[in-house]
């Protein structure tokens, strides 16, 4: 993944919120969907440089991307922020080889574990991770919002 991946992997993003938020996403305003949105631009900017992110192509266009980062200062543990593809794309096994180009990186950097928050909710994305190898549990997430 590089900087000029921007656009394109923002359009997948936007897909994929309203792929899982449906019409909900649609009648947000503009500020509330870039709440939803992974891919805002200082965002972005921040995981493109990690060296753990990856687009899915095909033909030359952005299809599918996968944003991740290791818990500097403690090395050794990568987190998924996000994976998306689109739609039209999914059930195809694109994802499994973004995880598993993921997974061959990681493993190249001695990283002994990669952590995701799924969302109980979308069967889509547990399947995609069991294939991966992942151990689905629960999600919790606090936030406080100052």
């Amino acid at each position: 993944m590089a900087i000029d991946d921007y656009e394109a992997v923002h359009k997948v993003d936007i897909l994929t919120q309203k792929q899982y938020l449906g019409q909900k996403f649609d009648e947000l305003n503009l500020e509330e969907q870039e709440k939803h949105l992974v891919s805002r631009k200082t965002e972005f900017q921040i995981n493109v440089g990690t060296g753990y992110c990856f687009v899915a192509e095909d033909d030359g266009q952005i299809i599918g991307f996968l944003l991740a980062y290791e818990t500097l200062p403690f090395t050794g543990t990568l987190c998924i922020r996000y994976v998306g593809l689109n739609p039209e794309y999914q059930g195809m096994g694109i994802g499994l080889l973004v995880y598993e180009k993921l997974i061959e990186k990681a493993k190249q950097k001695q990283i002994k574990e990669i952590r995701a928050l799924i969302n109980l909710d979308n069967p889509r994305s547990i399947g995609l991770h069991e294939k991966a190898g992942f151990r689905i549990s629960d999600r919790k997430e606090a936030v406080i919002e100052l």
